[in-house]
């Protein structure tokens, strides 16, 4: 949509407390925004004014919240298989 760009995904609600995603417009990820999306019923994410015409590179992968000695700590999956996206004008 104008302004945005619009990342979804499939909820993964066993053994996750939520999602981090990372865009860039660099293949190797190189200077990439994260975001971390905290709650694990949550399919979708919107990037707001990413650069208009630009290619971006997107990932995204899941983490888990345990306590290990008394502290929390947080698990993280592997990073899923990138996909890419250009935005519009």
């Amino acid at each position: 949509s104008k302004g945005t760009m619009k990342i979804s995904w499939k909820a993964q609600k066993s053994q996750t407390t939520g999602y981090q995603i990372q865009y860039s417009t660099s293949k190797n990820f190189k200077n990439a925004k994260t975001v971390t999306i905290k709650k694990n019923a949550t399919t979708s994410a919107k990037i707001k004014k990413p650069n208009k015409q630009k290619k971006y590179y997107v990932r995204i992968r899941t983490y888990k919240t345990v306590k290990v000695n008394g502290k929390n700590t947080k698990l993280y999956s592997d990073w899923s298989s990138v996909k890419n996206v250009k935005t519009k004008k």
